[in-house]
């Protein structure tokens, strides 16, 4: 009888041992071991690039790495301009065209949003060590000095520089420094 029961036991293991191996074999009636090998197998599927070229890939860096950007790249600027009332000034964040911050483009941006006049050209910029010196073709009001503070804002705050030196035409109208209380500064006070 004790063989009897040793010879059960036996039979007994042996089914439960092949009945946990079977368990573990990924079917595609089990839904989480489908799904897992299906990523799994992506993984490994190769993917192609922009002109059509195979990649194997295991993380999706190479399909990152030739990513075709269709947007133009932009520069975020921000540009002071004057109060609707004009009795101070305000702060305007904006985008220029291009991979870098440009000067013309920049005088553009204040123009489009109404600060200086349309069609001011810039006769030279130079960026030395934090200095810069901007030169115009034209400034209709170089005598309002809110305007004045809004373009010296606009451009030492962009470059992040020191000081701006402006000349319009080549003739020097004077040299700025950022203003930190802008929002605090009327326009009564800069008469």
């Amino acid at each position: 009888m004790k063989k009897f029961a040793n010879l059960a036991a036996g039979l007994v293991l042996t089914a439960a041992l092949a009945v946990s191996v079977t368990a573990c074999t990924p079917t595609k009636n089990n839904p989480a071991q489908a799904a897992a090998q299906s990523a799994h197998d992506q993984e490994r599927e190769p993917s192609t690039t922009p002109d059509g070229a195979a990649v194997e890939t295991v993380d999706g860096a190479e399909e990152k790495k030739n990513m075709v950007v269709t947007e133009d790249p932009a520069v975020t600027v921000c540009v002071y301009s004057m109060k609707d009332d004009h009795s101070g000034l305000k702060q305007n964040m904006d985008t220029i065209d291009g991979e870098e911050l440009d000067a013309q483009k920049l005088i553009d941006k204040m123009a489009e949003l109404g600060v200086l006049e349309k069609d001011i050209k810039v006769n030279s910029f130079e960026n030395k060590d934090g200095a810069l010196t901007l030169d115009l073709s034209s400034l209709e009001k170089k005598d309002d000095r809110l305007l004045l503070l809004a373009l010296s804002n606009t451009f030492i705050q962009n470059y992040d520089a020191k000081t701006l030196t402006l000349k319009v035409d080549g003739k020097e109208v004077g040299e700025m420094e950022f203003v930190k209380k802008w929002k605090e500064i009327s326009a009564d006070q800069l008469k």
